[in-house]
């Protein structure tokens, strides 16, 4: 009787394990980020300074999913208003970590963080064609 005891109960441990190792085996790694995460419509608010002074933008930007992005917003540098619209051209890693380069006006060039799902994009300007700028903001993709 020990002995029918003591293999039920090694049946019982070796099928907890199993199930256990199908279960982690089935827990995946997230799926890697790509140009595609960032895809369609977001509201972005940017701040900072720039040449020393006072700046904010926001801005709604579209972005294709395939490397390209477009948009239009209202900037106020030190109390002027303007209203900027771009053209851009980004890349994202499969880390989730990203660039993106103005193509027109060119010269813009900034650093992104993207939410693995594409719905917040965080961002700060590597490099400003009016000067020297300290902005990072954020986006929210509107669709979502």
């Amino acid at each position: 009787m020990k002995f029918n005891l003591k293999s039920i109960a090694a049946t019982i441990v070796l099928l907890a394990m199993l199930m256990l190792a199908t279960a982690f085996s089935s827990l995946s790694a997230p799926a890697p980020c790509k140009n595609a995460t960032l895809n369609g419509t977001y509201g972005s608010s940017q701040t900072g300074t720039l040449n020393g002074l006072p700046f904010a933008q926001v801005n709604r930007v579209v972005s294709d999913g395939n490397g390209n992005v477009t948009g239009s917003g209202t900037a106020v540098v030190n109390g002027v208003v303007s209203f900027p619209s771009f053209t851009a051209t980004y890349i994202v890693n499969s880390d989730c970590t990203g660039s993106l380069t103005s193509v027109s006006p060119p010269g813009l060039t900034q650093n992104l963080v993207i939410e693995r799902d594409g719905s917040e994009v965080f961002f700060i300007v590597t490099a400003h064609p009016a000067g020297p700028a300290t902005i990072s903001g954020n986006a929210l993709n509107l669709d979502h």
